[in-house]
């Protein structure tokens, strides 16, 4: 039962920098990429041991939401206002469990 709780955990951050590396290919330098990717792997993987599966989720909105924001503004302020949502939606989950778990 550990090992998947950990393989869950694990696969969520992976997944998430993951994502974050192929959606900045056209934007950013590797050392941007790298550095935007293992920022959202490591807000994904620690949020993801107080709640399992909304981080991941929270992270593909996020990804949907800079893919918008690239069209409409610079990559930068893309890129700066999605680490903005990223995190509040982060959050936000981390507080809706604990609001969860404090009702029950």
């Amino acid at each position: 039962m550990d090992y998947f709780i950990v393989s869950m955990i694990m696969a969520s951050a992976v997944v998430a920098g993951g994502v974050a590396f192929a959606v900045t290919r056209g934007d950013l330098r590797i050392e941007g990429r790298v550095a935007a990717a293992v920022a959202c792997a490591l807000l994904v993987g620690t949020v993801s041991l107080f709640i399992p599966y909304l981080p991941v989720l929270v992270c593909l909105g996020t990804v949907v939401g800079y893919l918008v924001l690239r069209r409409l503004f610079s990559a930068g302020l893309a890129l700066a206002a999605s680490g903005v949502v990223l995190l509040a939606g982060c959050s936000f989950s981390v507080l809706l469990m604990m609001a969860a778990l404090e009702s029950m």
